[in-house]
C-alpha cells in the first residue's frame, strides 16, 4: 500500500510540475523561455516573434527552430495527457485494493464475534451451573463438593465444544470468500481451547481490591474474589441481585476462611457484604481491549 501510494504522489508531482511548465510555454511573453528536461523551449509568444523576426530579416532558421519548438511542445502535451491517464488509473486501482481490504476486515470481525458470542454462552453456563451447585454445597457438605467439580467439569468441555463449533463455523465462513484471503486455518482447532482458557485467566498482578456493601460495576472482564476473614461473621455475596454467596460463622455448618470465584462480565454489578471482595482482570484484556 504504502509504494502505490508513493508511486501515486511522485507521478501525481510530475504532473503538476510539466502541467506548470507547459502553462509558461503557452501563455509566457515573447522574451520567455521555459527550461526542460530536454532542454531551454521558448513560449509560443517568443516562437511568433522569432518568427516575424525571421521573416523579417529574412532567415528561414528561424521558422525551422519554431517548428521544432512547437513540436516539442506537442511532445510534452502527450506527456502530460499520458500521466494524467496513469494518475487515473492509480486512483482506481487504490479504491479497488481499499474495497477488497474493508471487506477483509468485515470478514474477520463477523468471525471473531462468532467465536466470542459462543464463549460467552459457555461462560453463562457454567457461572449458571456454579451458582446452582453452590447451593447444593452448603446445604450438603461435602459430598457435594464431588458433584460440583463434575458438573463444572462438564460446563467446561462444553464451553470446549462450542468453542470447536463456532471455529468451524469461522472456517467455513472464511473459505467461502471467493479464495481471496490465503490463510492457513488447519491448526486452529487445536490450539483455540488453550489460547480461549488462557485469554480468560485472571490476571493476580494486577488485583484490585473492591469496596464492601455497595453496588460496584465491573468496567472489565474478569474474576472477582469473594472470601470471608474471619471464624464469627456471616457474609452474602451478590452478583446482579441474585445471592451468590452464603458463608456462615461460627455459629453455622462453616468455621473456616472460605472463598470463592466468579466469571464477571463488562456491565456486572456485584455487592459483599463483610470480609474481601478483589478483582482480577482476563489476561486476555491487555491484548484484546
Amino acid at each position: 500500500m504504502a509504494n502505490m501510494e508513493e508511486r501515486l504522489q511522485a507521478v501525481v508531482s510530475q504532473a503538476e510540475t510539466d502541467g506548470k511548465k507547459w502553462h509558461n510555454i503557452v501563455h509566457g511573453d515573447e522574451n520567455t523561455t521555459v527550461t526542460t528536461e530536454n532542454g531551454d523551449v521558448p513560449t509560443v509568444a517568443k516562437q511568433l516573434k522569432d518568427i516575424r523576426d525571421t521573416i523579417t530579416g529574412g532567415v528561414s532558421d528561424v521558422v525551422a527552430e519554431a517548428e521544432s519548438a512547437r513540436d516539442t511542445t506537442l511532445i510534452y502535451k502527450n506527456d502530460v495527457e499520458l500521466i494524467k491517464s496513469e494518475v487515473e488509473q492509480l486512483k482506481s486501482d487504490t479504491e479497488e485494493l481499499k474495497n477488497t481490504t474493508e471487506s477483509y476486515k468485515n470478514m474477520a470481525q463477523t468471525t471473531f464475534n462468532s467465536v466470542s458470542s459462543a464463549v460467552n454462552q459457555g461462560i453463562s453456563d457454567i457461572q449458571t451451573e456454579t451458582q446452582n451447585q453452590l447451593c447444593i454445597v452448603q446445604s450438603e457438605g461435602n459430598t457435594q463438593v464431588t458433584l460440583v467439580q463434575s458438573a463444572t467439569a462438564e460446563q467446561i468441555q462444553l464451553a470446549s465444544n462450542q468453542a470447536d463449533r463456532a471455529e468451524v463455523a469461522a472456517n467455513t465462513a472464511i473459505n467461502a470468500t471467493d479464495n481471496k484471503i490465503n490463510l492457513d486455518l488447519s491448526n486452529m482447532s487445536q490450539i483455540a481451547i488453550s489460547q480461549i482458557v488462557q485469554w480468560l485467566c485472571p490476571d493476580w498482578t494486577r488485583k484490585q481490591t473492591l469496596s464492601l456493601n455497595t453496588n460496584v460495576t465491573i468496567t472489565e472482564r474478569g474474576w472477582v474474589l469473594m472470601r470471608n476473614t474471619t471464624y464469627t461473621s456471616n457474609i452474602n455475596g451478590y452478583i446482579n441481585g441474585n445471592l451468590v454467596l452464603t458463608q456462615c460463622g461460627a455459629y453455622g455448618e462453616w468455621q473456616e476462611w472460605n472463598s470463592l470465584s466468579f466469571l464477571v462480565d463488562v456491565g456486572d454489578v456485584v455487592k459483599l457484604t463483610g470480609g474481601e471482595l478483589a478483582f482480577m482482570p482476563c489476561k486476555g484484556i491487555n491484548n484484546a481491549e
